[in-house]
C-alpha cells in the first residue's frame, strides 16, 4: 500500500502540480484546498504557497511534517514556522528520496542509470521523466560517459547509437575493453527502425534496444522489465 501525503493547493502552478504528480507512481496523493476539512492528516503534508488563502489552517497540521512549495521568497515570506522548504527548480528524484526516507520507503533500492546522449532535449525529457524511479547520472557525449564511469557504477547504460566523436558503437567497445566496465548492461537507444540499423545494433549483444520516439511510460516498462528479469 502506497504511503499518503496530503497536498494543498489553491491554485494551479505547474512546478508545484508537476512535482506532485510525479510522486504519485510512489505516494497516494490526496489534494485538498486550505480551507477544506481535513478529517486525518497523514505524516507529510505538501503546500504549494502560489496563492494560498489560509496559511492559518497550515499551521495546524502540529502533527506532519509539512514542506512548502515555491519560490525562496516565498518560502522565506509565508510566516509558517516548523515546516520546510523546497525551493524552485524543484528536483524530484531529491523530493522523492527525502520523503521516502521519512515514510519509510527508503530501504527500497534506488537502481542508477547513465543516460547518454549527444541531444540536450533527449537528455532533459529522460532524465526529468526517470528521476522519478531512478537516480540518473546524465552525460552528452561518449566521452563523458567514460569519466563519469571512472567513478560511478551504474545499474545500466542507455546509449544513445549515433553521436559525433564517439559514436555508441565505440563507447561500447571501450566498455568492454575495460574489465571495470565489462560487465554493466548496455541498452542502445535509437532513432532508426529499419531492417538494416536495427541488424547491426542487435549484432552488438547488449540487453536491448529502445526507439528514442517511445513515449515515456514504454520506455520506463522496458527498464523496469530488464530489472524484473535479473
Amino acid at each position: 500500500m502506497k504511503e499518503k501525503i496530503l497536498y494543498v493547493s489553491d491554485r494551479p502552478s505547474m512546478g508545484a502540480d508537476m512535482l506532485v504528480k510525479t510522486l504519485g507512481d510512489s505516494f497516494e496523493v490526496m489534494q485538498v484546498r486550505s480551507g477544506d476539512e481535513v478529517k486525518h492528516v497523514p505524516g507529510i503534508v505538501l503546500v504549494n504557497l502560489a496563492g494560498l488563502e489560509d496559511s492559518g489552517r497550515v499551521k495546524s497540521f502540529t502533527g506532519a511534517k509539512v514542506f512548502l512549495l515555491g519560490s525562496q521568497a516565498e518560502i522565506d515570506g509565508s510566516g509558517i514556522t516548523g515546516a520546510e522548504g523546497i525551493a524552485k527548480p524543484f528536483n524530484a528524484a531529491e523530493v522523492k528520496a527525502k520523503l521516502s526516507a521519512l515514510s519509510g520507503n527508503a530501504g527500497e533500492v534506488q537502481r542508477t542509470l547513465l543516460l547518454v546522449d549527444d541531444d540536450a532535449v533527449m537528455i532533459r525529457t529522460l532524465r526529468e521523466g526517470l528521476s522519478t524511479s531512478y537516480k540518473v547520472l546524465p552525460a552528452n557525449s561518449g566521452a563523458n560517459a567514460l569519466k563519469i564511469l571512472a567513478r560511478a557504477k551504474p545499474d545500466l547504460i542507455l546509449l544513445d547509437y549515433e553521436m559525433p566523436e564517439m559514436n555508441g558503437p565505440q563507447v561500447l567497445e571501450a566498455l568492454r575493453a575495460n574489465a571495470e566496465t565489462a560487465g554493466i548492461p548496455v541498452m542502445f537507444l535509437t532513432a532508426k527502425n529499419d531492417a538494416e540499423s536495427i541488424g547491426k545494433i542487435e549484432a552488438l549483444k547488449t540487453q536491448g534496444h529502445m526507439m528514442k520516439t517511445l513515449p515515456l511510460r514504454e520506455i520506463k516498462a522496458i527498464i523496469q522489465s530488464f530489472f524484473d528479469g535479473k
